[in-house]
C-alpha cells in the first residue's frame, strides 16, 4: 500500500517507563485491536518490557492475543498473563472465559445474574473471576452507591476469599472470585468533580470492606488521572492505554513521545491557474497560480474528512507544511505545493508524526492532537479511525 503506519518501539516503550514512574503496577490497556494499532503489533513489545496485565474490550481480543502467544511460543506462559475485559460480554461466553483464565467486569444486576444462572446451570465446581465496576460519577457503566448492599447480599451467596488458599484448593459449589473493584473518572482536568468522584468511590469500597466482602485489587487510574495528579490518586494498579501509544491524556503536554508516524507519497503534481477550482464541490479555489499536489490518503484509510473544514490542516512535504486544500477524497488528498522547493512525483509525505528538512536539517512535528484540533475531535478518534492502514515496527 501507498500508505503506511510506522510504529516506533522505542517510543512506546519510553511512554510505558514514564507511566511507570508514577505507578509501577499497570493493567496495558489493548482494547480495539490496541486502540487501532494491532495486537498483533502491540503484545509483543509490551511481553518484552514485563508487562503482564493486560484490559481488552471485547472477549474476543482475547482470541488475539492467545494468537501472538502461540506465534511467539510463549503459548506456556498463559497462565502467566492476566486479561480482563472492560466492555460486556454475552453470557454464552463465560465457558469460554472460565476456561481461559479471562476476568469479565460485571457491572448490572441483570449481567450478573445472567452469568450465575449460567454457572448454577452448567458448572459444578467452577470458579468466576470478575472485576466489579462501579459508578462514581461517570454514569456510563457501574453499580451505583445505592445499589451496593444488595449487590453484597449476592455475592455472599458465591464469594470466595481469594487470600485463603484453603477454600480455593477446596471448592464446594461454584463461586465468583472478585479481582477488583474499580472505577473511571470522568474529567481528570476538573479537580473538584474529581474529588467528588474520588470520594464516592471511598464509599463505595467502605461498604463492601464493612461487609467482609474479599477482593484483591483497587484501581481508579487510566491515563489523564494518573498524569495530572501523579501518585495521589495510586492503588493497586492505573489503567494505561492512551499513554503507552503517544497520546497527551492531559490538555497540556506531559512529555509522553510520538509513537506513530502516517506516511504517504505524492502520485501527481499539476499546475493551475489563479481561481481554478480544486476538488469536489469547487469549494477549494486558488487565489493565485499554484502547484498542487495530490497525495494518495483520504477519509478511506481514517483521514477524517472534518479536517478539510478547519482551513489550518497540512501535511509535511520535505520538512515543510504543505496545506491541505479542498474536500478530502476517499484515497487521495489535494496539497498545495507552491512554496515548496524540489518536490517531485513519488517522494514521501507525513500525515501524522515528524519529517526533517534535507536542506536545512530542521524537522517539523505533526501531533495526533494537531490532527484533533483541526477535526474538532480527540485524539483516539484520530488514531483509532487509522486501523485498517498497513502497519510496521520500527
Amino acid at each position: 500500500m501507498l500508505v503506511n503506519l510506522e510504529i516506533k518501539k522505542t517510543n512506546l516503550e519510553k511512554n510505558l517507563k514514564i507511566a511507570r514512574s508514577i505507578n509501577e503496577n499497570l493493567i496495558c490497556v489493548i482494547k480495539d485491536n490496541a486502540y487501532g494499532l494491532g495486537i498483533e503489533n502491540i503484545l509483543p513489545i509490551l511481553l518484552e518490557n514485563k508487562c503482564d496485565y493486560f484490559a481488552v474490550a471485547y472477549i474476543e481480543e482475547t482470541l488475539k492475543i492467545q494468537e501472538v502467544l502461540e506465534n511467539l511460543k510463549l503459548k506456556n506462559q498463559n497462565n502467566k498473563i492476566k486479561v480482563m475485559t472492560l466492555n460486556y460480554v454475552k453470557p454464552e461466553n463465560v465457558e469460554y472465559a472460565i476456561k481461559n483464565n479471562i476476568e469479565l467486569t460485571v457491572f448490572n444486576f441483570s449481567q450478573l445474574l445472567d452469568y450465575l444462572k449460567i454457572l448454577d446451570e452448567f458448572f459444578e465446581n467452577t470458579i468466576l473471576k470478575i472485576h466489579i465496576k462501579v459508578n462514581s460519577g461517570m454514569n456510563r457503566l457501574g453499580f451505583d452507591e445505592n445499589e451496593i448492599l444488595e449487590l453484597v447480599e449476592i455475592i455472599k451467596k458465591y464469594e470466595i476469599d481469594p487470600l485463603n488458599n484453603e477454600s480455593k484448593n477446596k471448592v464446594l459449589k461454584n463461586k465468583i472470585e472478585i479481582i477488583s473493584i474499580f472505577s473511571h473518572i470522568s474529567d481528570a482536568e476538573n479537580q473538584v468533580e474529581t474529588e467528588k468522584q474520588v470520594e464516592k468511590y471511598e464509599r463505595i469500597l467502605k461498604i463492601f470492606d464493612e461487609n467482609n466482602i474479599k477482593y484483591q485489587y483497587k484501581h481508579l487510574q487510566a491515563s489523564p488521572l494518573l498524569f495530572k495528579y501523579g501518585q495521589k490518586y495510586n492503588y493497586d494498579f492505573a489503567r494505561v492505554g492512551m499513554a503507552l501509544y503517544g497520546m497527551e491524556p492531559l490538555s497540556y503536554d506531559v512529555g509522553l513521545l510520538d509513537v506513530i508516524t502516517v506516511k504517504s507519497q505524492i502520485i501527481n503534481i499539476r499546475n493551475v491557474k489563479k481561481n481554478d477550482k480544486i476538488s469536489y464541490g469547487g469549494k477549494g479555489i486558488v487565489k493565485q497560480d499554484s502547484k498542487i499536489g495530490i497525495v494518495a490518503i483520504g477519509y478511506a484509510h481514517g483521514l477524517q474528512k472534518q479536517i478539510e473544514n478547519s482551513g489550518e490542516a497540512y501535511i509535511l512535504v520535505n520538512g515543510q507544511k504543505a496545506k491541505i486544500i479542498g474536500e478530502i477524497c476517499m484515497d487521495m488528498i489535494f496539497v498545495d505545493l507552491t512554496d515548496i522547493e524540489n518536490v517531485e512525483v513519488n517522494d514521501e509525505v507525513v500525515i501524522v508524526g515528524s519529517q526533517k528538512n534535507i536542506e536545512n536539517g530542521i524537522t517539523k512535528r505533526i501531533t495526533l492532537r494537531q490532527a484533533a484540533k483541526w477535526a474538532r475531535t480527540i485524539q483516539d478518534d484520530i488514531l483509532t479511525k487509522f486501523g485498517g492502514i498497513k502497519k510496521t515496527v520500527d
